[in-house]
């Protein structure tokens, strides 16, 4: 059985990671400046961007493969593969936009280093999911901001604010360090699997097209569901500045920090259903976490409403004025996109990456209209519309997927006590 201490270290290590991303919001925030926040969120964007890109050759399909054939050789095999395409599609992607005269960022250089770093640690976090212990991914996933904050804090005592070329140089360093960190975890993982496997494993050449097959519609919902989350950005640089930027994604950073309980329910969830999807109590299971989601993001949203301005322009200072405002009104979508995200799960767990690609779209097409009418008109509030309405869409049509699915009555959405004992174990 998972124990409740497994369950909680999931969410102390979430909550963690957090912690340390509002930590280096706050510094970059008062040693850089409302637009050098700007600059950061379109640089971290663009690096995801190209990380969504490299994940079109496996992505978060790996869980699923690696869940299902627990081999070593073919974990080998499975890595090997995984990581050529991570170094090479990050290069190939930077290559193509500096020859077609629109280069990835202010430096295109990092953003392809950070991408091919984080798309490695990616591979190794989809790896650790496959297995019984779900914590041991969420540490290498906080091994990411740790050494993001060690090194950029570094910086600021080393040389002061210095220029953002240098906080970029530090970033691909911090990356290097964080997967490297992540390899020992990797290797003890393989370690336990069965040395001679039941039956011959597939070949290199079967792999690779298991990659590309199932990741391509796996990857193909998340990079639609990154444009729904970050896609506005850019948009609002061109309309707005970059210090209009910096407060639209300072505000969106802090409404994601509700995310935190939903994420660590939503990787549990995704190894409870990618392991025993057809066990006779996974249906009762999946059910008690997303009611008990629904309970917590709304208690989150609660907490958000009443945050005093004062507090947040103390810490990052006053041109942050508008991001207390912001937040309360990203709250509708980031409350429901939270109990999506167990849907999501769900669905990624039995291998549907089909209902995903089609919330992502749902949410994508109401993106689409703020980029081209709502934040040109608008700026910061028709992006603020655009998000929200996008963020509602695809949770409905992740959730309308999993009720049909699993016939699921009304009276089975209504939270009650024994949710939160059914979290804290699951078979593994």
């Amino acid at each position: 059985m998972r124990t409740t201490a497994d369950a909680a270290g999931v969410l102390a290590l979430k909550a963690g990671s957090a912690v340390l991303q509002f930590l280096l919001l706050i510094l970059t925030a008062r040693w850089f400046g409302v637009e050098a926040r700007g600059d950061i969120a379109l640089f971290n964007a663009a690096v995801n961007l190209v990380v969504l890109v490299a994940g079109f050759t496996g992505g978060s399909s790996i869980v699923f493969l690696a869940a299902r054939n627990r081999s070593r050789a073919f974990l080998h095999r499975l890595l090997l593969a995984s990581y050529a395409f991570c170094m090479l599609v990050p290069v190939l992607v930077g290559a193509v936009s500096s020859a077609l005269s629109h280069p990835l960022g202010h430096d295109p250089v990092n953003i392809v280093a950070v991408a091919a770093l984080n798309a490695m640690l990616i591979v190794n976090v989809c790896v650790l999911l496959s297995g019984s212990a779900v914590w041991q991914a969420t540490l290498v996933e906080f091994l990411r901001p740790a050494f993001l904050l060690a090194a950029v804090w570094g910086l600021v005592l080393v040389r002061g604010a210095g220029g953002m070329a240098e906080l970029y140089r530090v970033w691909s360093v911090a990356a290097a360090l964080a997967f490297v960190a992540s390899l020992p975890f990797v290797l003890a993982h393989a370690q336990r699997l069965e040395s001679v496997p039941a039956e011959a494993p597939p070949s290199m050449s079967a792999v690779v097209r298991q990659l590309l097959g199932l990741g391509f519609v796996a990857q193909a919902s998340n990079l639609v569901q990154f444009l729904n989350y970050r896609g506005l950005f850019f948009a609002l640089e061109r309309h707005a500045g970059l210090a209009a930027v910096g407060v639209f994604s300072t505000a969106v950073a802090l409404a994601e920090v509700l995310w935190i309980p939903a994420n660590s329910l939503a990787a549990m969830t995704l190894n409870r259903v990618s392991r025993g999807g057809s066990d006779p109590g996974t249906r009762a299971w999946v059910l008690a976490m997303l009611r008990l989601t629904l309970v917590i993001m709304i208690g989150g949203g609660l907490v958000a409403m009443v945050v005093p301005v004062g507090g947040i322009t103390l810490l990052l200072g006053r041109d942050f004025a508008h991001v207390r405002e912001q937040l309360v009104r990203l709250l509708p979508g980031v409350i429901a996109s939270g109990v999506g995200l167990i849907a999501s799960a769900y669905h990624a767990g039995h291998g549907r990456y089909t209902r995903n690609l089609a919330a992502a779209f749902a949410g994508l097409a109401l993106t689409a209209v703020g980029f081209v009418w709502l934040v040109p008109a608008g700026g910061a509030p028709g992006a603020l519309l655009a998000m929200n309405l996008s963020y509602v869409a695809t949770s409905i049509v992740l959730l309308a997927g999993l009720v049909r699915q699993e016939r699921v009555r009304w009276s089975e959405l209504v939270p009650r006590l024994s949710d939160l004992k059914r979290a804290r174990s699951s078979p593994s």
